[in-house]
């Protein structure tokens, strides 16, 4: 396998062409989201949080315990001078580093602190999906669920606390990779309306499993546990307080922020995101820990199955596209890169075992997919 000369992209990944050793993504602009270099400015955020002043809190802040949730919440008290309410959510599979840093930081900064459980489904629903991907010869997708447990427990927070804004850490330069292989996602959604992609993503998951040559018996089998894992996450949406009416029946459901009396900010579309002085910021001044060379998304235990298929399908992990748009953007080597990469790549089907094994399901099937082999690029 071959690698960009310039970041760490491979060969292997799909749609992406060669010329004298340099990827497309670095020779090309605005193939996908970058590092948001230009950004609106602290003031301006300023001016837009003291519009909303005057209750206990002036802000929102939901948090991990990763890196990016911690920064916003350390800048928001120590840059801003603000008076925050933080809100952790626990999936359910939250990485232990990640819980004693959300203690750590709320102590170290005098912030309010309020921690929600996830409901009894959450797990129910992970190993259905996971009997779900044995059938399916790849992993499915199980963030989209916790991604709504963790929007609803915040909306219904700041109602209840009278908060007018939430500030949150997340990127759409993380989301990436995502973004990139799901180019067409936009006009699907449209397509379907509000309630989400019931039908197409239901049919391809049905024409994965009757395309295996697996049997009837096991395609029937994957089928149950692919019902059920929808049955939860209904069944997760209503227990988990969902603010979205009918909408909470739709097992894809998307909460929104619109009509719910609270504004969504991303702090990074006013501050240059930075993450390793911002890691280094947080280590030194709230204790910040994390496993070594795992910075990011080190806060969810279930995150390694994403890598793991992501390595699968492009011969990259999903951490590793993102470490690639560091590269190009300056804020990290590639040496540096490609050495966490091949931590991470060796890693990945040992972590996805351990949670295979806490959950009681075996693991054969999913882990069992063949790598992409690599290709000659393309010039």
């Amino acid at each position: 396998m071959q690698r960009c000369s310039i970041c760490i992209i491979p060969d292997t990944f799909p749609g992406v062409s060669f010329t004298d050793g340099v990827c497309g993504f670095c020779r090309t602009s605005g193939t996908t989201p970058q590092v948001k270099r230009t950004v609106l400015g602290e003031g301006a955020l300023r001016e837009l949080l003291a519009s909303g002043a005057g209750g206990s809190y002036d802000c929102a802040v939901p948090i991990s315990g990763g890196k990016d949730s911690s920064y916003v919440l350390y800048y928001v008290v120590r840059t801003l001078g603000l008076r925050p309410l933080a809100l952790f959510m626990d999936s359910g599979f939250t990485n232990d580093f990640a819980r004693r840093n959300v203690e750590r930081e709320c102590a170290a900064l005098g912030v309010a602190l309020v921690i929600g459980e996830p409901t009894v489904y959450r797990r129910l629903l992970v190993r259905e999906a996971l009997e779900t991907s044995k059938r399916l010869g790849r992993f499915v997708r199980m963030c989209g669920n916790c991604e709504n447990n963790i929007r609803s427990f915040v909306i219904n927070e700041c109602r209840k606390h009278g908060v007018p804004f939430i500030i949150w850490g997340s990127t759409d330069f993380e989301d990436s990779a995502a973004y990139f292989l799901s180019a067409k996602a936009t006009t699907h959604r449209r397509a379907f309306g509000r309630f989400g992609n019931v039908f197409r993503r239901a049919g391809k998951a049905a024409r994965t499993l009757a395309g295996r040559r697996r049997g009837v018996a096991d395609t029937i089998v994957g089928a149950a546990h692919g019902l059920r894992c929808l049955y939860y996450g209904v069944r997760d949406n209503v227990a988990s307080g969902a603010p979205e009416g009918a909408r909470t029946l739709n097992p894809f459901l998307e909460v929104s922020y619109e009509g719910k009396g609270v504004r969504s900010l991303s702090l990074f579309d006013y501050v240059e995101y930075d993450p390793y002085p911002m890691i280094e910021t947080l280590r030194r001044e709230v204790g910040w820990q994390s496993p070594a060379d795992k910075e990011s998304r080190m806060d969810c235990r279930i995150h390694c199955f994403g890598n793991f298929q992501h390595l699968r399908d492009t011969g990259i992990t999903r951490d590793g596209f993102t470490m690639a748009h560091l590269v190009r953007s300056g804020l990290l080597s590639r040496d540096e890169a490609l050495r966490r990469e091949e931590i991470l790549a060796r890693d990945a089907e040992g972590e996805c075992r351990e949670v295979f094994d806490e959950l009681g399901v075996e693991e054969a099937g999913a882990l069992a997919a063949k790598p992409r082999e690599a290709r000659v690029p393309r010039t």
